[in-house]
């Protein structure tokens, strides 16, 4: 399997990490290492390290990370500089312009800005000039559909959401650019929850006011690496777990703090009961899943749902007939017994991974 970018900074992390421990004096006590094989060690680390910053420009120190994430946060605010800059020139001369030069010209940037980031992506590895060209042409082609709209007074249409999000996944999947992956997602779980909302009777641009559909996409989101394996793009399974997670938690919360308008032939206060029980039990089960295959990114996110949705229903439970102390004193006192249980359960992932060993 042909090795990529992200693969290739992976190994120099680890190769960087094992010369680092290898350096401790402790652990050359233990290992206790010839000045032979240290040589041959450091010739071999050093070796492998020089062939992959030649072939996938990878970083293998810490000041050249700290350097990269300079680069790529200066790449995206460059990208909506640019952005910025095509919609506020057309909007400063637009009226000068034909209708036949005013659909030339919102037709021609989106594909410049593509055929940029086509030229830089053949021209360099790490994609930072590629990832900004293609933000300003996924930019500059959510322009054209509106502007092209107002021009031939299109109705707006949840249809503008299924080509914006075919376009950025697209491109995402081309250049590897995990940004315009997580935008390509949010558009197209938009798109579902408002093409059926239209075909339950609804107003398509109201779908945020029914968090429930939205929910339902984001769990199918969540399980798309599951059934759809990633071979050349092997950092994206993150972005689908990490992006399906939070919307789906961010619905399910909007719904445990109104409770209307739902789907569900139920009263208000049993809404928001039910669903505040679904995230806690979600949340606790992604933790579970997150530890068991070391996701730290889904954990982390999880253990802050389950938080904030235990807190919540417990804020309705408590808040009106306890006193203000008791009721904080009971939820330190349930911060106390939820640090001994994910202390309890690390504990038990370290035995497991002992007896294994």
């Amino acid at each position: 399997m042909k090795t990529n970018q992200h693969e290739a900074q992976q190994r120099a992390d680890g190769i960087g990490h094992l010369r680092q421990e290898l350096g401790k004096p402790e652990l050359q006590q233990v290992l206790a290492l010839t000045p032979e094989q240290q040589s041959r060690f450091e010739e071999w680390a050093g070796t492998q390290l020089a062939l992959l910053a030649q072939q996938f420009d990878v970083d293998t120190s810490s000041s050249q990370k700290r350097v990269s994430w300079g680069m790529r946060i200066a790449a995206t605010l460059g990208a909506i500089a640019i952005c910025a800059a095509v919609v506020l020139f057309f909007m400063r001369y637009w009226g000068y312009f034909d209708t036949p030069v005013q659909v030339g010209m919102v037709a021609v940037v989106p594909l410049m800005a593509l055929a940029g980031a086509e030229f830089a992506a053949s021209r360099e590895r790490t994609l930072y000039f590629t990832g900004l060209l293609a933000l300003v042409a996924f930019a500059s082609f959510v322009m054209n559909l509106v502007v092209l709209g107002n021009i031939f007074n299109i109705n707006s249409t949840e249809r503008s959401m299924l080509a914006w999000g075919t376009f950025a996944l697209l491109l995402a999947y081309r250049y590897g650019l995990r940004f315009l992956l997580a935008m390509g997602l949010l558009l197209m779980m938009a798109y579902g929850a408002a093409t059926v909302s239209a075909q339950l009777g609804y107003l398509w641009f109201d779908f945020g006011q029914r968090p429930e559909l939205i929910a339902l996409l984001a769990l199918v989101t969540f399980c798309v690496p599951f059934v759809m394996h990633h071979q050349r793009r092997s950092n994206f399974p993150p972005v689908y777990r990490l992006v399906g997670e939070i919307v789906f938690f961010v619905a399910v919360f909007s719904l445990t703090e109104w409770g209307v308008p739902s789907y569900l032939p139920l009263r208000q206060h049993n809404v928001e009961g039910l669903y505040g029980l679904i995230g806690l039990l979600m949340a606790a089960g992604t933790i579970w899943l997150g530890i068991r295959r070391r996701w730290e990114g889904l954990v982390n996110i999880s253990a802050i749902a389950f938080v904030v949705f235990l807190f919540s229903r417990l804020y309705h439970w408590w808040w009106d007939w306890l006193p203000r102390y008791l009721f904080f004193a009971l939820i330190g006192a349930l911060g106390i017994a939820l640090v001994l249980a994910f202390k309890r359960l690390r504990e038990r992932q370290v035995e497991r991974k002992e007896g294994l060993a």
